[in-house]
């Protein structure tokens, strides 16, 4: 197989099988990465050739090929997932899904961007690794080069070229002097022998990136501590970093994912290794400063209550939940991570007994209470578009909702879309309502399908019936919404979650497609010129309007001066 640098004719492209090659946009130790498109599925696509001096280096074709096989095993939403494998010309090649956009150097360099959004990836990226290590699977390279970004803020890891698959024995893998990786980011024990080594390699590895993160340069020797080196980092960082770095493995944290929760504990204002009771303490010394005003709802689960702080006058909302924790990660994340589609939440504490959540009051009211009637599909699907654009949000924060329904959309005085309760236990229970999804896990895609509910809801004045299937109801909603609304809809609500939109941002991407289309749509029937026409026809009477005004004036300034 040939792979040369493609032109601008169709024609002359180079193509691997069912892939045409567009540009290199990558060059790696062994391989070279281009950018392709699928012809079959019309679609972009990333495809990592093996470079032509490396195909008769068995060992080297091994590992190439085994990268394949690991990602393969890795189905999940935050690593780059392989779509194909072959050789063509003797060259190996797989296929993985296009990543547009930047790796986290970029962001990493970035003074825009804050360090709560920078840790926020490391999250996302311990999610991944914790799967990849419960597969069996250890990265040995995790560096910034290969966490990608996406132009909608997704997270990418990539780049197994070098994962070791535990208990599986490789020449590679049980070399003693074998050294693989990148020095900068390797743990001792890996620049010692790569074979064996352990899930806290990989840990180690994300020390050395949130001491990047923290300081702006590496660990090196001696390091001093982050806060040393930027005194504004959040309290606790130190700690989690100490700990990451740690020489000895089993000093490290034991799994990725308690790393995650960590992190999550230091962004949302906690020591990583306190209790919830100081910020509980601190929620109810707020509640201290506020005139109770009404109850707005009290049950065996807790109460929700109207209050007034004494010293401004501002109203919040205080929500109480009895014998339950639910929601209050979520809170605490939230509270720190504002958008304008989310509701305000000032507080958030917790003990076994109970949990307290301080949130703005927002004098629109629910959804709920404007259910009733049908809506023109373009107030259905602007409030359709603000409930998405904080769900967006919230998702690529690590958040998912887990019940939205009508009473946790809420709107402000403004009618802007508010969204609240995140976390929550479902109202009903483990009782299906229209808007549960079949599926009992709490997913994005389930947030997706509850809100596809809601918008059908909207569109059709009603909640779907119980007895008919949501295709038939969707064919009759044809009747009065376009054609295009409704096919995002069907999608939004497809019973199987793999067949829904994978990401907010899709839906809020074709429903822009089709705004732009209609707009078009609409200037191409108004004939050129006629915009201009229509205004100059008016333009004689409006001078002789004029004269006449002027006439009446002279005639008011003569008499006036007699």
């Amino acid at each position: 197989m040939s792979v040369s640098q493609p032109t601008r004719a169709v024609s002359s492209k180079p193509r691997i099988g069912d892939y045409e090659i567009l540009a290199r946009i990558g060059q790696g130790g062994i391989a070279e990465i281009y950018k392709g498109f699928q012809l079959s599925l019309q679609r972009e696509v990333a495809i990592k050739v093996l470079s032509p001096q490396y195909i008769h280096e068995s060992e080297i074709v091994r590992r190439f090929e085994r990268e394949a096989i690991v990602i393969a095993k890795l189905n999940h939403p935050n690593i780059v997932q392989i779509i194909d494998k072959g050789v063509q010309g003797g060259r190996c090649y797989f296929v993985m899904e296009f990543v547009d956009g930047a790796d986290f150097k970029t962001m990493l360099r970035d003074p825009a961007v804050d360090l709560a959004a920078k840790l926020n990836v490391i999250v996302i990226v311990c999610q991944a690794l914790d799967f990849a290590h419960k597969s069996g699977i250890i990265h040995r390279d995790i560096k910034p080069a290969n966490i990608l970004i996406d132009r909608r803020g997704n997270v990418k890891l990539a780049d197994f070229g070098i994962a070791q698959l535990r208990g599986t024995p490789d020449a590679e893998t049980t070399s003693a002097d074998l050294v693989m990786g990148t020095l900068a980011y390797m743990s001792p024990e890996q620049k010692f022998c790569s074979a064996n080594v352990t899930p806290a390699a990989d840990i180690y590895s994300l020390g050395i990136i949130l001491y990047e993160i923290c300081c702006g340069r590496k660990p090196e020797g001696r390091f001093r501590a982050p806060s040393e080196i930027n005194p504004a980092i959040p309290p606790g960082m130190d700690e989690i970093i100490n700990r990451c770095l740690a020489d000895s493995p089993g000093d490290r944290y034991p799994s990725a994912d308690e790393l995650r929760l960590a992190i999550q504990k230091v962004l949302t204002g906690e020591d990583p290794a306190a209790d919830s009771s100081g910020i509980t303490t601190r929620v109810e010394s707020f509640l201290g400063k506020c005139r109770f005003l009404e109850t707005i709802r009290e049950d065996t689960f807790g109460a929700v209550y109207l209050v007034e702080n004494k010293d401004t006058g501002l109203l919040y909302i205080i929500k109480k939940r009895n014998r339950d924790q639910s929601g209050l990660r979520e809170a605490r994340l939230l509270a720190r991570l504002k958008h304008k589609h989310i509701a305000n939440i000032f507080g958030a504490g917790g003990t076994q007994d109970k949990t307290v959540f301080v949130t703005e009051h927002l004098p629109g009211g629910s959804l709920a209470k404007r259910l009733g009637r049908r809506y023109l599909w373009k107030e259905a699907m602007t409030i359709a578009a603000q409930i998405a654009e904080g769900l967006s949000f919230a998702h690529k924060n690590n958040i998912v909702h887990g019940d939205l329904c009508p009473s946790n959309v809420l709107f402000d005085r403004e009618g802007a879309v508010r969204l609240t309760d995140f976390g929550l236990p479902r109202h009903n229970g483990n009782r299906e309502h229209w808007y549960s999804p079949p599926e009992r896990d709490r997913t994005r895609r389930g947030d997706i399908y509850s809100l596809g509910m809601i918008l059908y809801t909207l569109l059709a004045g009603r909640p779907p019936r119980p007895d008919r299937n949501m295709a038939a109801e969707l064919t009759e909603l044809e009747e009065t919404a376009p054609p295009e609304i409704v096919a995002i809809l069907r999608r939004m609500v497809q019973t199987r979650p793999a067949d829904r939109y994978q990401e907010l941002d899709e839906m809020l991407a074709d429903f822009a497609q089709f705004e732009r289309r209609r707009e078009a749509q609409r200037q191409a029937v108004i004939p050129d010129g006629d915009a201009g026409r229509g205004r100059n026809k008016y333009l004689p009477m409006a001078i002789a309007a004029g004269a006449i005004v002027v006439a009446v004036a002279i005639v008011l300034i003569v008499i006036l001066s007699k």
